[in-house]
């Protein structure tokens, strides 16, 4: 059945573990980097979404939805960190096989925000993934379409591997280089989600 839209806001959010870095992986941030050692030591992060299920589909493409423009907060909390990403650069993006891999369905959750480390990309990423030769786009898939999905497959899309699910963390230098500063991803995590309950 379609899911009819009520205008209400849902939150996303999950806790989890990390392998912590090691000191060569460290080497590259400097040292006013927005995260300090102790915190990425820790080996523990959690994230929290809250956004209106209103929102509208940006992107032409019939197998790939771009929704963004109705975040209230999109924050990360790693040792005792906590970024609070801008809500005007956070999306959610639902590919129904599209962007050029029809056998692959994709959710994710996004955002990024500049400080003085370079620049910090945030994603909860989930694929469903086909052998090539698949056709998921369309209702053959999980995903019918690449509207915005009932917050429980944001939360929990199916798929075939555990690690096909994962909470992934980017810092990249303002420069050329395509090397990112840091980089931390992660599938021991746990996700909820529902309608918000207080403000």
């Amino acid at each position: 059945m379609p899911q009819t839209s009520v205008a209400a806001e849902m939150v996303v959010s999950g806790s989890g573990s990390f392998k912590p870095p090691s000191a060569q992986q460290l080497a590259p941030l400097p040292d006013d980097s927005c995260l300090s050692r102790a915190d990425l030591a820790s080996g523990k992060w959690s994230f929290s979404v809250r956004y209106n299920d209103s929102m509208t589909d940006s992107n032409p493409d019939p197998y790939l939805g771009r929704y963004g423009g109705a975040f209230h907060a999109f924050s990360l909390v790693l040792g005792g960190t906590t970024i609070n990403f801008p809500v005007d650069q956070a999306l959610i993006l639902v590919s129904d096989g599209g962007g050029g891999f029809p056998n692959r369905e994709s959710i994710r959750l996004e955002a990024t925000t500049s400080m003085p480390c370079g620049l910090v990309h945030l994603s909860w990423i989930q694929i469903n993934q086909q052998p090539q030769g698949t056709d998921l786009r369309g209702p053959a898939g999980v995903l019918a379409s690449d509207a915005l999905p009932p917050y429980a497959k944001i939360a929990n899309l199916p798929v075939t591997s555990p690690f096909d699910r994962y909470l992934e963390l980017r810092i990249d230098s303002r420069g050329v280089s395509s090397q990112p500063l840091l980089y931390l991803s992660s599938s021991k995590l746990s996700v909820t989600a529902g309608p918000a309950t207080a403000p």
